[in-house]
């Protein structure tokens, strides 16, 4: 299963538009992958085809990667061609036999390559992984299988065995243009362990070997993404985090999962009645935001304590403070356009297309980033040769004329890669600057009744036509899209709420940490952080619910100090003056 000439340009070009489209990709844990395959590389999957350009492009060690794609994709000859010497396998899943089934997988395999596959079957938006099937699984064993030589395959094969590294991709905000994404590769699983098992005569130990090895997978999977069991846990942790982390890259990648989870399980599983009025107001907070079409780092001008700290008195933004905001940000940003019109103009048909074609796809948050990546790549690679030609045209009279016109298109590439960050966020600021002067700025009677939104705004759901896997005609009641409704007439509510939410979010770690509170956790989270595990050997085997591993539990204070250790604004771990954090009873000691 050799790859063909196709393979590294299609690379190369998904590479080249997911670092255009994301800020930051980082991997972890590059060193659990084998330097020699054969590998079968078994994959998170919630963004569509943007999850195989990031997995190809950073699979540690510069594996290639051959992929399943389903037959049916081959019948035409031009598709097939095309697909076949990209290295793709075609896997025909109406097969039973699964020697024939994972042919093209066994020879691949045997020539010491590596295979590409999401075990989640479909891509997704859901506050956790789906449940794995267990192809990855079946492959991986019935390669064995191969190897040893079978009826269809007398006598036995050459090759070394293959192991399976578990590979999560969280993305920070994958639908978010310049958001940044954080890698894990997971500890490589062997076969040895299943094989004996699998290979025995009795009935349904074949079956119950590839269960327990898709197990494995998915408890590999489970640690290094972030699970929540329903979307009110899964946006308080967000809210949570976007609160504590002033900008989204406060918080190292590196830290990103473990954090976000530790948060999770705070709102998901704690019966505290101060951490469940927590989550009811910082939920409220995420759906404000949303129907308002604001966003939390947009409003980071707006004054909060540095520390977070609850006794702080603030106040909502006055009338004048709003439109004091809109003239610096305008400031800024026009003090920031002369050194960034030149690219902005050159791309601005590139945003505008890719904005139009993530609207194509607006009931589903998953197929979002893909529509940008794609739509923005086709406009790019159509307006970077106009450019070229243009400079070509203007420098043809010199030598090296095509030379100098193609480093001036790299260099305008480079400069606008360099400059968008600042820009794109000065923007986003300005607008919501605008659309918070508008807001306060208009009489209060124009104000929507917040008693109204919220039952509305209760059944949100970011993507309800795959919540639970059922058709939309089954869907319950309480997942639908929530309301549209103009930001003007909720600016004040978002406003009131971002204040209420950071203080009672302070305020509740502050008494987790003065206690002696235990928090549930993930036990991997518990383990790693000295908190009680409770750990059965049974549950991690084999289990028909997805992500039922043990619970484990960790002290309140160690979670808070952990944040703080992580870049979290509450103040030092030192009892300093002023310090509200490490004073007694939360009271601040400045005069």
């Amino acid at each position: 299963m050799p790859f063909g000439f196709t393979h590294e340009p299609i690379r190369q070009l998904a590479n080249s538009a997911i670092t255009t489209f994301f800020s930051s990709i980082e991997v972890f844990g590059a060193e659990n992958v084998p330097d020699e395959g054969p590998i079968i590389f078994a994959c998170t999957h919630t963004n569509m085809a943007v999850d195989p350009c990031v997995l190809s492009n950073v699979v540690p060690k510069q594996h290639r990667l051959h992929y399943w794609v389903k037959d049916s994709l081959f019948k035409n000859p031009a598709v097939g061609a095309l697909l076949r010497n990209a290295g793709n396998i075609a896997v025909d899943r109406k097969n039973k036999n699964n020697q024939t089934l994972f042919r093209g997988t066994f020879e691949a395999l045997a020539l010491g390559e590596c295979v590409g596959v999401f075990p989640e079957g479909t891509s997704h938006t859901e506050p956790h992984m789906i449940p794995l099937k267990d192809g990855v699984s079946w492959a991986a064993m019935e390669y064995v299988r191969y190897l040893e030589g079978t009826a269809e395959n007398a006598g036995r094969k050459k090759g070394r065995k293959a192991v399976v590294v578990p590979i999560s991709i969280a993305y920070a905000d994958k639908a978010k243009y310049r958001s940044r994404v954080a890698v894990h590769t997971g500890q490589p699983i062997s076969t040895e362990e299943f094989e004996k098992q699998f290979l025995s005569e009795n009935e349904g130990d074949k079956k119950l070997a590839v269960k327990r090895l898709t197990r494995r997978i998915e408890l590999e999977m489970w640690q290094t993404t972030v699970n929540a069991p329903d979307w009110d846990s899964a946006l308080a942790a967000q809210m949570a985090r976007e609160l504590l982390w002033e900008k989204e890259t406060d918080l190292a990648l590196s830290d990103f999962v473990d954090v976000s989870q530790t948060l999770v399980d705070l709102f998901a599983t704690s019966t505290n009645e101060r951490i469940s009025e927590l989550k009811t107001l910082l939920v409220t907070y995420s759906r404000l935001l949303t129907t308002s079409r604001l966003s939390n780092a947009a409003l980071t001008d707006l004054p909060l304590p540095q520390n977070l700290d609850p006794k702080s008195p603030i106040s909502l933004p006055n009338r004048f403070f709003a439109l004091y905001l809109l003239i610096k940000d305008s400031l800024v940003a026009l003090l920031r356009l002369p050194f960034f019109l030149v690219p902005l103009l050159t791309h601005l048909p590139v945003y505008i297309v890719a904005v139009l074609g993530s609207r194509l796809a607006e009931d589903e948050v998953e197929t979002q980033a893909q529509m940008k990546v794609a739509f923005g790549m086709i406009l790019t690679l159509l307006t970077y040769p106009v450019l070229f030609f243009s400079f070509w045209a203007m420098f043809r009279q010199i030598p090296l004329g095509s030379a100098i016109a193609a480093g001036v298109v790299w260099l305008l590439g480079r400069y606008h890669s360099a400059l968008i960050d600042d820009n794109y966020d000065g923007m986003k600021r300005l607008v919501a600057a605008w659309r918070l002067l508008i807001g306060l700025w208009l009489p209060a009677r124009f104000e929507y009744n917040l008693n109204a939104f919220l039952p509305k705004a209760a059944s949100f759901a970011p993507n309800p036509p795959k919540v639970a896997g059922l058709p939309p005609q089954t869907l319950p009641e309480k997942y639908t899209r929530p309301p549209r409704l103009p930001s003007r007439v909720l600016v004040r509510h978002v406003l009131r709420v971002r204040i209420e939410a950071a203080r009672l979010l302070a305020s509740v770690l502050l008494e987790l940490e003065k206690g002696d509170t235990q928090v549930s956790a993930s036990f991997w989270l518990a383990s790693t952080y000295g908190g009680e595990v409770d750990r059965r050997e049974e549950a991690l085997e084999v289990s028909e619910l997805p992500g039922n591993f043990p619970r484990g539990g960790r002290e309140g204070g160690e979670v808070v100090r952990y944040l703080r250790e992580k870049g979290a604004r509450l103040g030092g771990p030192k009892k300093s003056k002023g310090d509200w954090a490490a004073s007694s009873g939360g009271e601040s000691e400045r005069e």
